[in-house]
């Protein structure tokens, strides 16, 4: 099977202008939903693949982002850093977001994107280095960054599918 680099190859500006639209769709979205919205799991005839409210959603995105940030900033230091396993899918199943503001959720994603993208633009040649995950063996940067790539529009389905199933008047905040 081919790599995604093969596949797709390395547009790095395609790339980075497809992280920033995602970070702009996902604020556009959910801001000003409802409280009762964002945390309303949707029903299991729904077809979605995670019963995640928009809440969780976000949530799992800040965190996935953060996690993505650091591998990315390690491959870019050194070629053949060490990837850590992907731990974001488990936060909503740990009801970890509960508790939290969906204003820091979304504004956290939204820092942590800045962040990546900025990395991503000073990368250099470092487009060229790849990070080593112990089961996966050697990932390159680009096709780490494709992987992010995929994991937003998953996500955002997710989301504009339980946008489109909120109730329209009720669904957003009255300014």
């Amino acid at each position: 099977m081919p790599t995604l680099s093969k596949r797709y190859g390395s547009n790095q500006r395609w790339l980075l202008k497809a992280l920033r639209e995602v970070a702009h769709e996902v604020q556009q979205l959910t801001w000003g939903l409802d409280e009762s919205i964002l945390t309303r799991r949707p029903p299991p005839e729904a077809g979605l693949r995670e019963d995640w409210s928009i809440l969780e959603i976000v949530g799992f995105l800040r965190d996935s982002e953060a996690e993505d940030l650091r591998a990315v900033q390690a491959i870019c230091d050194r070629s053949g850093a060490p990837l850590p396993e992907r731990r974001a899918h488990l936060g909503p199943g740990e009801q970890r977001y509960r508790l939290e503001e969906f204003r820091d959720l979304l504004y956290g994603f939204a820092s942590l994107r800045e962040e990546l993208l900025w990395t991503l633009q000073w990368a250099g040649s470092a487009w060229d280095h790849r990070g080593l995950h112990r089961h996966r063996g050697a990932i390159p940067l680009d096709q780490f960054v494709h992987e992010i790539n995929e994991r937003d529009l998953e996500a955002m389905w997710s989301l504009r599918r339980l946008c489109e199933a909120a109730p329209a008047r009720s669904g957003r905040r009255q300014a």
